[in-house]
């Protein structure tokens, strides 16, 4: 390997430990470096990455107590771009766990050293890595700007020099056509790399334009096999739970999830994922385990969300009261933390009412009625003073609190609000469809409100066509779901008011509101029937 000259070159290095800290620094020195900034506090470094281009990063994986971790800064380093592709960074640690490896490496450092190391070692690793980034330099700088076409031309000029970094090209060219929806030329990589060493990437490839081409069975496949060659290729099982979803199945995205969590527990957003997924599938158990390590995991990082800490508290209400009270109260204590700590941090109205509305259900499974008459009590008055301003997401996770209280009278009051306020929102009307939806059978329902959420999510992208085919296959399966025929009468509506030459999509919509003439109905969806009706007649008339 060619000499490496580093006496241009910008050190970084962030670790709590003194002794460690001192003999990088002596290290970058023995190196000529231009520049050596070294840091025990993670808190600082996002800043001082973001006033110095630095070449070369050395980072400790445990930082201290309380703050964040190598792993969580990496992210957040290479989340809000405060260091290009070209920056060296090594993350230098005692601990050499698998789930500790494998969920350090999930953030792409350039290198993991474990503690003990020679600077014999350091220096291979380091100039291996050097070597790497300055023959791929310019494509690195192509990446960070996000130029499609130049990357593509640097990656084949590269090819055409016998760059030693063969492999490395074809994956970025791909990912280029990838992106630009070029899935021929993406594939024609893909397939003449799959079954090489060290290409699990290709099969991945592959999986993905089958996955964007809706051909969901061949995704499957591809990912498995993937799954089943390199069990600790996680991004297999992200990509495979998400091809289940499409086509579903629900229950086998949660099982993929949950075998990637045994192998790496540590990935915050697989963990998330996971968590909604046990929580959409009514299994709340192991919800609230997964929202409580989520909110734990999440804490130092820039997963950091009040969300974490209601999501926890929501999955524990719909569950304690079937637990032991003792069991129930030591969750109730964890949940109650979160809470407060959320509440605390983030200071907000609207999220004092869910957490005292959630706390008041946690309260009520325990058969302590006085504390979830209080909590309830501050949660009303607050809640009266504020409505109008709480975003209508938000007020639906009241109603689900306000219900399982019983309290009907304010969850009604609620729910006609919102339909007043949104109707033209298909995904609010969605959320409150759910909260009444009793009749089909729990897997039956399930499917439904899949599709339901779905469709909720092209009409919200504007994807008016593909929302109502969706409805439209959910009809066929469910034909006397009200939902169903109501959401496909917004879709039917607003795509003919987006574009009056769909005049089919107004006849049907007609179609359909004739049909509910009769239906029996209940006050919220009657209010949303006549408000469907009324635009039906307005759109027609005009």
């Amino acid at each position: 390997m060619a000499f490496i000259n580093y006496g241009k070159k910008h050190f970084l290095i962030v670790d709590n430990i003194k002794p460690s800290r001192d003999a990088l620094k002596q290290f970058a020195l023995s190196l000529n470096a231009s520049r050596i900034d070294s840091t025990l506090y993670p808190s600082d470094v996002i800043a001082m990455c973001q006033n110095i281009a630095y070449d070369i990063i050395f980072l400790g994986y445990d930082l201290g107590e309380d703050q964040k971790n190598g792993q969580q800064l990496l992210e957040e380093l290479r989340t809000s771009n405060a260091i290009a592709r070209q920056c060296i960074v090594i993350i230098i640690t005692a601990e050499s766990s698998q789930a500790m490896v494998l969920a350090a490496l999930e953030h792409k450092p350039d290198d993991y050293l474990t503690k003990p190391y020679t600077v014999n070692e350091l220096t291979k690793r380091l100039d291996r890595c050097t070597h790497r980034k300055e023959s791929m330099s310019a494509i690195y700088q192509a990446l960070d700007n996000g130029n499609h076409k130049k990357i593509i031309r640097l990656c084949n000029e590269a090819l055409e020099k016998g760059s030693p970094y063969r492999l490395e090209c074809l994956g970025i060219i791909s990912r280029q056509y990838f992106e630009l929806e070029q899935f021929k030329l993406a594939e024609k990589i893909f397939l003449s790399n799959q079954d090489k060493p060290n290409c699990q990437w290709a099969n991945i490839g592959l999986g993905k334009i089958a996955l964007s081409e809706n051909k969901i069975p061949s995704a499957i496949h591809l990912f498995n096999q993937v799954k089943q060659h390199y069990p600790s290729y996680l991004d297999t099982y992200d990509w495979l739970s998400e091809a289940y979803q499409a086509l579903e199945e629900f229950q086998k995205a949660e099982d993929v999830l949950e075998q990637a969590l045994f192998i790496s527990p540590r990935s915050v957003a697989r963990l998330k994922c996971y968590a909604e997924l046990c929580l959409n599938n009514e299994h709340y158990e192991k919800a609230s385990d997964a929202f409580l390590q989520t909110n734990d995991l999440a804490y130092n990082s820039i997963h950091h969300h009040p969300d974490n800490a209601l999501k926890f508290a929501s999955s524990l209400a719909q569950y304690s009261s079937e637990i032991s009270v003792h069991l129930a109260k030591r969750l109730n204590n964890k949940a109650f933390k979160a809470l407060a700590s959320m509440t605390k941090e983030f200071n907000q109205v609207e999220l004092k009412i869910q957490s005292n509305l959630l706390s008041a259900c946690l309260f009520k499974n325990i058969n302590e009625s006085r504390s979830a008459t209080e909590m309830y009590s501050q949660a009303k008055k607050l809640l009266d003073k504020s409505q109008d301003t709480i975003a209508p997401l938000s007020l639906i996770e009241m109603c689900k609190s306000l219900l399982k209280l019983n309290e009907f009278n304010s969850a009604q009051q609620l729910v006609t609000s919102l339909i007043e306020r949104c109707a033209d929102d298909l995904e609010i009307m969605t959320q409150i469809d759910k909260l009444a939806d009793s009749s089909l059978g729990e897997l039956d329902k399930a499917k439904a409100q899949q599709a339901l959420n779905v469709a909720a999510g092209l009409y919200k992208n504007r994807d008016y066509t593909s929302a109502i085919k969706k409805l439209r296959r959910a009809l066929k399966l469910y034909p006397e779901h009200l939902g169903i025929k109501l959401n496909l009468t917004q879709a039917l509506l607003i795509a003919y008011e987006s574009n009056p030459d769909t005049k089919k999509s107004l006849h049907q919509a007609g179609t359909i509101i004739s049909s509910l003439d009769h239906t029996v109905r209940n006050k919220n969806t009657n209010l949303r029937y006549k408000k469907l009706k009324d635009k039906f007649e307005q759109l027609k008339a005009g």
